[in-house]
């Protein structure tokens, strides 16, 4: 497979989803913590719990940066409805899902230039990925 654009990668908000807007950079953090079973008898080397399934957390985390042209994330952050659905299509590899949280949105105004904005969103319950076929 070739490289892959940035903005090809689309985020979509809701039910039916909406493309998050303006968008410019995504980071998308897959974490799978697993569980720490070290002990006196280990000599001083980390132990983790072994097999398919052992993670103590797993969870997902996006970063968006793009263009202001809406009100979309600071009325998210601002009325509390931080909670919803998304879905993460990134062409040629598959399709992430699950339910995000938003803990931040900034915006910067630089002098001459555009208004920008920053987004967090942790993901909260479980998520999938369906690879594409």
């Amino acid at each position: 497979m070739a490289a892959l654009s940035g903005r090809k990668i689309i985020i979509n908000k809701g039910d039916p989803g909406v493309k998050v807007a303006a968008a410019r950079s995504k980071s998308i953090t897959i974490n799978n913590e697993p569980i720490d079973i070290t002990s006196d008898d280990d000599q001083g080397v980390r132990q983790l719990l072994e097999g398919v399934g052992e993670q103590a957390e797993r969870s997902m985390d996006l970063s968006i940066e793009g263009v202001t042209k809406d009100a979309t994330f600071l009325a998210d952050i601002t009325t509390g409805a931080n909670v919803d659905d998304y879905e993460i299509e990134i062409p040629g590899i598959g399709t992430f899902t699950g339910k995000f949280f938003l803990t931040s949105a900034a915006l910067t105004a630089p002098y001459n230039d555009a208004t920008t904005f920053t987004a967090e969103l942790q993901s909260t319950g479980p998520f999938t990925f369906t690879p594409e076929a």
